[in-house]
């Protein structure tokens, strides 16, 4: 196995019934889940694969909560180092930042009550701070209340992950990014990635990462692996097997993947699996039992209901053995090699077009997480679309857009960089976006808009009259985003 890509085998010759995959997906379609990409590795090889176009193979992707199970690589690997144990204390690797009379609990909080989640705290202490420019995230971690005896109650917190990345850079001088780059990330071959810090610059370390779905896969599988690549031991698998057990309860019942216990920085499943688990349905799904690793990508809320799918459907199609290649495999492999969100037909595109070029000022916020106050279309020839969007108010703007994409007629095209390096705070659409525009009915555009390494997508319509325009906006609705009505005027002719 390559430690760049990874091999890639029909399913029945990874005993996978390709029936099954085909059933997963139509369970896709049926549920309307919004995946992104989709791999299945068994023994070390891919087996099956599927990327929703236009996201693709070479888009980097969040991992939200995924970053948690990194950060814990890193910790395990600094405790075989004799950096630290479990046992140290929060407080000792951070006696500048305490407050002045520190409660009892935080003192007796230990490296291991981080990783587990057990920190005593009620609530997050980041929940708030990490939206707030210049706060200090571990000052305020330190400063929160410590209700309950650290260890005993699991309360879900990135802050706790935080301070794990926190004190593993007091250590060692460096990132978690940099500290991980030698010792796991060069061995597995991956070399594009990023990963967002504080304020403070310390690695976020329980969100912040992006990688490629196939980069996700190989952690997986290195972790079914116990540890070993290539015959290199990268991490303990005395770490491993306690990283991925249960080590403290989060809940009760058996029909569910969030009850099941939670180890250091991992979810424990059903069907003796394990997960690194990210918000809207990022996962790698390792299972040992079948020596397989399903990894996803996707833009969803309802997560335990797309491990239901896998557990109906891929689970159950693994065998112990090779299976005979037959008519299955082939459509199995055209289905994942088709799966797209298509975007609307490009319709007729008039010679000539009014709004073009011209710059429009809405009445009111078009998109609250990107405060759009004003917006250009220019047509291009080829009845493609290139938008720009300011959020300042007042005055009509001047300048450069704040973000600016191009959309293809009917079809997607990508722009790496649509927003603008003063505007890079705008942290859900930072990033490539692909584009489409279509014109359903004379004087209407409709832009689609997807971000490649986010899961954020709008659906924009304008609406034109000659200088006036209506404009509605929909995004992500199963995520809870609120859809916006606004008109607004042409304030700028272009020449």
């Amino acid at each position: 196995m390559s430690t760049s890509v990874l091999n890639r085998i029909r399913p029945e010759e990874a005993g996978i019934d390709p029936r099954g995959i085909l059933d997963f997906l139509d369970a896709v379609a049926e549920e309307k889940f919004e995946l992104h990409s989709f791999m299945l590795l068994r023994r070390g090889e891919v087996a099956a694969e599927g990327w929703w176009a236009p996201h693709a193979p070479e888009d980097l992707h969040a991992m939200y909560s995924v970053s948690k199970s990194f950060t814990s690589t890193a910790v395990g690997l600094a405790i075989e180092e004799g950096l630290l144990t479990l046992e140290d204390r929060v407080a000792d690797h951070a006696k500048d930042l305490l407050p002045a009379n520190p409660h009892p609990s935080l003192l007796r909080m230990t490296v291991r009550d981080l990783l587990v989640m057990g920190t005593g705290q009620r609530e997050d202490p980041l929940q708030k701070a990490r939206v707030t420019a210049g706060s200090d995230w571990a000052r305020t971690f330190l400063s929160a209340p410590v209700e309950n005896e650290p260890g005993s109650t699991f309360s879900y917190s990135s802050g706790a992950t935080y301070m794990l990345s926190f004190i593993l850079q007091t250590l060692t001088g460096q990132k978690v990014a940099d500290y991980l780059e030698t010792r796991l990330f060069a061995p597995l071959g991956i070399e594009r990635k990023s990963w967002q810090t504080s304020p403070q610059d310390v690695t976020a370390g329980g969100w912040g990462l992006k990688l490629s779905t196939e980069d996700l896969a190989k952690f997986g599988q290195l972790y079914l692996q116990r540890g070993l690549w290539n015959g290199e031991r990268l991490i303990p698998e005395h770490w491993i097997q306690q990283a991925t057990s249960k080590q403290i309860a989060n809940g009760e019942g058996d029909d569910s993947d969030w009850t099941r216990g939670y180890g250091y920085q991992f979810w424990v499943c059903r069907h003796n699996a394990y997960r690194a688990d990210g918000a809207f349905g990022q996962f790698c799904l390792v299972l040992p039992d079948q020596e397989a690793v399903i990894v996803f990508t996707s833009a969803i809320s309802r997560t335990q209901e797309l491990l239901n799918a896998v557990w109906t459907h891929l689970l159950p199609a693994m065998r112990s053995e090779p299976l005979p290649v037959g008519d299955a495999g082939k459509e199995a492999a055209a289905r994942l090699r088709a799966l797209a969100y298509e975007p609307e037909p490009a319709g007729e595109a008039p010679a000539g077009e009014d709004w073009s070029g011209r710059i429009y000022r809405l009445d009111e916020v078009l998109d609250g997480e990107l405060a759009i106050r004003a917006v250009r279309l220019t047509a291009g020839e080829d009845g493609s679309v290139f938008a720009e969007f300011w959020s300042g108010a007042g005055e009509a703007p001047r300048g450069e857009a704040e973000i600016a994409l191009r959309c293809g007629a009917g079809r997607w095209l990508r722009t790496d960089a649509p927003v603008r390096e003063e505007a890079s705070g705008r942290t859900p659409d930072a990033g490539p976006v692909y584009g489409a525009v279509s014109r359903p009915e004379a004087g209407t555009l409709t832009l689609e808009i997807r971000a490649a390494e986010e899961p954020v997508a709008r659906k924009i319509t304008f609406r034109f009259d000659g200088g006036s325009v209506d404009a509605f906006n929909s995004a992500n609705p199963e995520l809870g985003r609120e859809e916006t009505r606004v008109k607004g005027r042409s304030e700028v002719q272009e020449a």
